[in-house]
């Protein structure tokens, strides 16, 4: 038995890999077809290794959690039977499944995303500390892992689900998504940004213009800042640049991995300014 779970997990581990390495290349080969900003490959290459390890590892780590919660006998009281109502549906019950999984993942996602802005800025600002934005920069520190942890994989993990590939396809549908939304091409949803998040709605939310601080949260659905009150529609023209003030992005390992200092040491200095970050420092959070 156990090395049939051992072999099951470790299949998974290596269907993550390729899932987390084709959307980069395909995302990459689009970029060089309908680009408003052109990067080399080298400048590619540090945000696509640190994607391979962050995307690949958070979704291993939910299964394994899906059995810890049967070993310590709470799973009927913890989780949520979403496979059991659905899975008499054959494979309409799996894609509603995915669809639901994607929904409440992207949910999740949101309020990481507003914690990190809050109570975790230096490390989430490793984040936004890039001038260029690309299907590859899509990175953050590896502290993040634990705030993904938290907001993310433990929430995910209480809605039963029918394998530990599924995880995978949900995370390889969110990371197209996080993907096109870095992007510097040329291609939009229009009217549909009112449901969904594009690489126009979504550069809003790296912006060094004050106006566009803290706005356009939303990895895959613009529909949870619309609800939440932080939307941002951005003009036809409106491209604005990215980064942060005072700030360059690491260079180095060391450089990368030492970023949060840099940037506590940066707002006591006040050079990096971001205003949900500043105003739990201003209330003592």
């Amino acid at each position: 038995m156990q090395v049939e779970v051992v072999w099951e997990l470790a299949c998974s581990l290596g269907v993550g890999v390729a899932v987390c390495l084709f959307p980069f290349f395909v995302a990459i080969a689009i970029e060089h077809f309908a680009p408003i900003e052109r990067y080399s490959m080298r400048a590619r290459m540090p945000g696509l290794a640190m994607n391979v390890v962050l995307v690949t590892l958070g979704p291993a780590i939910v299964w394994p959690l899906q059995r810890l919660w049967h070993w310590l006998g709470v799973a009927h009281s913890v989780t949520v039977p979403l496979w059991s109502w659905l899975s008499p549906l054959g494979i309409v019950g799996y894609v509603l499944q995915v669809l639901f999984l994607v929904a409440f993942t992207d949910f999740f996602i949101y309020w990481r995303h507003r914690a990190e802005h809050r109570w975790f800025w230096p490390i989430h600002a490793v984040h936004h500390v890039p001038t260029e934005l690309h299907a590859a920069n899509d990175y953050g520190h590896p502290l993040q892992n634990l705030v993904n942890l938290v907001f993310v994989l433990l929430p995910l993990s209480l809605f039963q689900f029918d394998g530990p590939t599924t995880p995978f396809v949900v995370v390889f549908i969110v990371t197209l998504m996080t993907i096109y939304i870095h992007s510097p091409i040329d291609v939009h949803f229009g009217p549909l940004r009112k449901l969904l998040v594009d690489n126009r709605f979504h550069r809003i939310h790296h912006s060094l213009e004050p106006r566009h601080f803290d706005k356009n949260f939303g990895i895959g659905f613009s529909f949870w800042d619309r609800m939440f009150g932080t939307a941002y529609d951005p003009a036809p023209d409106e491209w604005p640049d990215v980064g942060l003030d005072g700030l360059t992005p690491p260079h180095t390992i060391s450089e990368f991995l030492s970023m949060p200092v840099r940037v506590i040491a940066a707002r006591q200095t006040e050079r990096s300014v971001q205003p949900l970050a500043a105003a739990a420092e201003a209330n003592g959070g």
